[in-house]
């Protein structure tokens, strides 16, 4: 079972009423209001920017040979771009292209979409790493790139994302031990990272996720312990480890069933 239907209704549902729960009573005039003005302005220049960076990734994936690509690199608002949309100062909010045939490397100029909250590039063809850039995003709810064949370490700028509740980075080729920096997502969820070529042991800072309900690291080349401070995850509904490294017992409390390994 994967997360991305249930969680596409809620963030499609999030994307509805945004703009309903922006309408509160009361308003001042934008004139009269000095931060609406300043962010009017701001938003001007952060939607070139945004353009900018959403150009970057058509020319860097092979655009012209995308699927699908209605609107991309037109005059057209971004809004009325294949895959986007935007929030009241036309700044970009989500950018979803799950099986595009996005073919190459993620540019750096994602990491000038300032107000992205949800990225989902998964089931396409990108290669290369994962640019340290997205950790730029202080919006950020949702990253995924799922079923590509990206390359390379964790980033571990991506511990910056601090609003981030959905980390899905499976079905890649990703290496390395996995950056204990991932610990700072204290809003964290899900936590998807299985079927890479990650190595070395399980941060023991994962006990500080809280909020964690889904965490999955099996069919890596994991060593070493289950930390004893998984324990603290008391929302920990689903914990895959399997087809790894592992030694030693399975802390009491873990929801992890068919391991073969002793409880401690």
């Amino acid at each position: 079972m994967r997360t991305g239907n249930a969680l596409c209704v809620i963030y499609g549902l999030l994307l509805v009423l945004s703009p309903l729960l922006a309408c509160g009573g009361g308003q001042q005039a934008p004139g009269d209001n000095p931060d609406i003005r300043l962010n009017g302005e701001f938003g001007a220049d952060g939607a070139r920017d945004d353009r900018a960076a959403l150009e970057a990734l058509y020319h860097a994936t092979d655009g012209s040979n995308w699927i699908a690509s209605d609107n991309w690199l037109t005059d057209a608002p971004l809004d009325q771009w294949l895959g986007v949309s935007t929030d009241a100062n036309g700044r970009v909010r989500h950018l979803v292209f799950d099986e595009n045939r996005l073919n190459g490397e993620l540019p750096r100029e994602l990491g000038d979409l300032a107000n992205l909250e949800v990225l989902r590039l998964s089931y396409n063809q990108l290669t290369g790493e994962i640019p340290p850039q997205l950790g730029n995003l202080p919006n950020m709810r949702w990253l995924g790139l799922v079923g590509n064949r990206l390359s390379g370490r964790i980033p571990p700028e991506l511990g910056n994302l601090t609003e981030l509740e959905v980390l899905e980075l499976y079905d890649n080729q990703l290496s390395g031990e996995i950056p204990p920096e991932l610990a700072n997502l204290s809003d964290l969820q899900w936590l998807e990272l299985d079927n890479n070529q990650l190595s070395g042991e399980i941060p023991p800072e994962f006990g500080n996720l809280t909020r964690l309900e889904w965490l999955e690291l099996d069919n890596n080349l994991l060593s070493g312990e289950i930390p004893s401070e998984l324990s603290n995850l008391v929302r920990l509904e689903t914990l895959l480890l399997h087809e790894n490294q592992l030694s030693g017992c399975v802390p009491i409390g873990l929801p992890y069933r068919d391991s073969g390994m002793p409880s401690c």
